[in-house]
């Protein structure tokens, strides 16, 4: 077998298993399965393994009629796993929380009838207030575990505190933005 043969063979199963693989990542999600967790991204992740292993199980059983060696199996597989959790956090992730999708859909709505102040009011109304998203994000970084509530008051754990400090350190690497992992002296609470 001559090498670029082999290298188109190992190409299309690579891409097959990608493609496979998010088509049932897809088919997983749109699905009842995990449907109890609420936090987009976990469930997001967990569908993801499990669509791996269904893909590898289905793999295994279809190696020998498909000529797959157990490493490009395995290396399909990892690579569809991983094209699947990184969709996940492009898109649906970044869709699920991202203000300026929430932005622009208003934009949308409310075509040139909006300036700058209007957007901040909108915003303030109806992101913050009537969807609740500080809530949210206070009972998803609870059970996440990088935050506790006590008496009212919330309170950064330990797993917290790692979480931004590998925020800074990543962040830095790429230059992005400190003012969101870096809290200014001032006490903006009032307390």
């Amino acid at each position: 077998m001559t090498l670029l043969r082999s290298f188109t063979l190992l190409a299309i199963a690579y891409a097959g298993t990608i493609a496979l693989g998010f088509l049932l990542y897809v088919a997983l999600i749109r699905s009842p399965l995990l449907g109890q967790v609420d936090i987009l991204f976990y469930r997001g992740v967990m569908v993801a393994g499990v669509a791996a292993l269904l893909l590898l199980g289905a793999g295994i059983a279809a190696r020998r009629r498909l000529r797959l060696e157990p490493a490009t199996l395995v290396g399909a597989v990892a690579l569809s796993l991983a094209f699947n959790i990184s969709f996940l956090i492009i898109f649906p992730v970044t869709f699920d929380r991202s203000i300026t999708m929430f932005l622009l859909a208003r934009i949308e709505r409310q075509d040139g009838q909006l300036d700058a102040r209007g957007l901040e009011r909108v915003y303030v109304r109806e992101y913050l207030g009537d969807m609740h998203q500080i809530d949210r994000r206070v009972a998803e970084q609870s059970l996440s575990g990088n935050i506790r509530v006590e008496g009212g008051r919330i309170h950064i754990t330990a797993q917290g505190r790692r979480l931004l400090d590998s925020a800074r350190a990543i962040g830095g690497w790429f230059d992005a933005d400190p003012r969101f992992v870096n809290a200014p002296d001032q006490d903006i609470g009032g307390h």
